[in-house]
């Protein structure tokens, strides 16, 4: 049986896809990109690399981060990543070489999404149902997948020049997070401590020095006298 003919368009002209298309509830496809990082070369990473860390997974497809369009989509993910970056595992996906990727980030000082390349053979965009059959470029479109593997929300952007519904994409990335223990008690600020009073108390008075009576010095003087 032959798979539907599916299609985007950019700028109102219509741009066939090749794949088959990919729903939620289904297994991720297996897939090769390409990665580039100064220092420590480059290479291919496939799924089970990704979800070997045992977190959900954002897939954020762009065509290129050369594109308006791209750029603004890499900086609102990148943004809305940072409070939950440290459970889950964010990768932007383009046709762009992985050099170029590598240079973006930088530029762009990306933290939370990695930058990964579809560049070589196509093989994520067919797997997943998202490659422009010509000029064989990725269309826009986002994933997210489960810790097992499975996949829980897709877009693919009808019209490549709108972005995605971050909104949607969010809530059901963060549907995967694990949910805090219900009887944890939420923080609460010290009680103020009560205010010192405004003016200490005064010191005691000195107690008066008794005076020595006359008598009783002359008395004292006589009997040094008598000892001398």
């Amino acid at each position: 049986m032959m798979s539907e003919q599916r299609a985007i368009t950019f700028r109102g002209v219509t741009h066939a896809l090749g794949g088959d298309a990919l729903s939620a509830g289904e297994p991720a496809p297996d897939f090769r990109l390409w990665y580039f990082n100064k220092g420590d070369g480059g290479g291919p990473i496939g799924r089970d690399d990704l979800l070997e860390l045992g977190r959900p997974m954002l897939l954020s497809v762009i065509t290129s981060v050369d594109t308006p369009v791209g750029k603004i989509q890499a900086r609102k993910f990148e943004k809305l990543l940072r409070p939950i970056h440290d459970d889950v595992t964010a990768v932007l996906v383009s046709s762009d070489l992985p050099f170029t990727l590598n240079r973006f980030r930088e530029t762009e000082r990306l933290k939370h999404l990695m930058g990964l390349s579809d560049y070589f053979d196509q093989s994520f965009g067919r797997a997943f149902g998202v490659v422009i059959e010509e000029p064989l470029i990725l269309a826009r479109a986002v994933f997210v997948v489960d810790a097992a593997g499975v996949v829980q929300y897709e877009e693919v952007v009808p019209e490549i020049t709108n972005e995605p519904d971050y909104a949607a994409a969010m809530a059901a990335l963060k549907s995967l997070l694990p949910q805090k223990p219900a009887g944890q008690k939420r923080r609460t600020a010290p009680k103020r401590a009560p205010a010192a009073p405004k003016r200490a108390p005064a010191a005691p008075k000195r107690a008066p020095v008794a005076r020595k009576r006359p008598a009783a010095r002359a008395k004292k003087a006589a009997a040094g006298r008598r000892r001398r």
